[in-house]
């Protein structure tokens, strides 16, 4: 008896190895860009290359999106777990965003700009958007973040004229001067400057002209957030970490990043990791790590969403939108 007894505390104890080996098995994730890759977003590659979402049980994948109001669809429709949501578009975005919450805020300056060229409109300031044609598309919400930031600075938002180019259009359209400025994240500013050739390209970066408020974070379904807190911690650390690999060595990043996607430049890759650095990286993310949010700054984003973008359905809330409790401790800091 007593020699079965031992067997079967044995296989118990064999049992009890081996059930967490089978918890342990990766959760998979799948997480929703804002856009096509682009070097922009090499801080994400560099953690799943460099394994650490794997390290927090993780199998991550990344998908592109045809833009931030996509990325909010793949996260309210379940296609994805995660997004890399734009606040301003989420709020615009009205009923439709309601179940989505920010747990991260990753641009803590907006990155809108208007680009132009020198010589050419040369928009210098907010004034020399009067009157000014604009390269843009039905499907961005830039024109009306545009439009909100003039009735900011008390200038006539009506004079602003909207011109449809596709995306990948914009650009050429830019330095042939077919139009006179275009829109595009300040992120864009190198490949723009490769094809303007003699042209100077300037880029009218409104959040330095008063638009404090938030951009593009991590957001999460109310439902998910609540019955996998663990999962969406474990998301945040690794993904914080690539950032600060990234930002901290642009070369290695662009490296990594084209073994994933090999039509991207790497020299075009540095750059805009240069220039995220500027929107990503302030006196608050030195001091509390990235990610970091204010109830203050988010009621400020989402206010000016409110007050100057008409909204379908119900307007959305800052204390609704933005949970904290899932940043890392201790924070990861640039």
């Amino acid at each position: 008896m007593k020699f079965f007894k031992q067997v079967i505390s044995a296989i118990l104890a064999a049992c009890a190895l081996a059930t967490p080996a089978v918890q342990a098995q990766d959760k998979d994730i799948k997480f929703a860009l804002d856009f096509i890759p682009l070097g922009r977003h090499a801080p994400w590659y560099v953690a799943l290359s460099k394994g650490y979402f794997k390290e927090e049980g993780l199998n991550v994948t990344i998908l592109p999106t045809k833009g931030t109001a996509d990325a909010i669809r793949y996260v309210e429709s379940g296609l994805a777990e995660i997004g890399f949501i734009d606040i301003p578009s989420l709020v615009a975005s009205g009923a439709a965003g309601s179940a989505i919450r920010i747990v991260g805020a990753v641009y803590q300056k907006a990155p809108y700009c208007v680009f132009s060229l020198n010589p050419g409109a040369n928009v210098s300031s907010p004034k020399d958007m009067v009157g000014l044609e604009i390269g843009s598309s039905s499907a961005s919400f830039m024109p009306r973040i545009f439009a909100a930031f003039m009735k900011m600075n008390n200038l006539d938002p009506s004079t602003l004229k909207i011109v449809n180019i596709d995306g990948a259009a914009r650009v050429p359209m830019l330095v042939s001067r077919k139009v006179p400025a275009i829109d595009q994240f300040i992120m864009g500013e190198p490949s723009i400057k490769r094809a303007a050739g003699d042209a100077q390209a300037k880029c009218l970066l409104l959040s330095d002209y008063g638009l404090d408020i938030y951009a593009n974070s991590i957001g999460v379904r109310d439902d998910y957030l609540k019955a996998n807190p663990a999962v969406v911690r474990g998301f945040i650390r690794a993904a914080f970490r690539g950032w600060k690999d990234a930002l901290a060595n642009p070369a290695e990043a662009a490296k990594i990043q084209v073994q994933y996607l090999k039509a991207l430049d790497p020299q075009i890759i540095e750059q805009e990791l240069v220039i995220l650095k500027r929107i990503t990286v302030t006196p608050e993310v030195m001091a509390n790590g990235f990610g970091t949010m204010s109830k203050e700054k988010m009621r400020r984003t989402v206010q000016f969403i409110n007050d100057n973008v008409e909204v379908t359905g119900a307007k959305l809330s800052a204390d609704n939108i933005q949970v904290d409790g899932y940043l890392p401790s201790p924070a990861i800091k640039p």
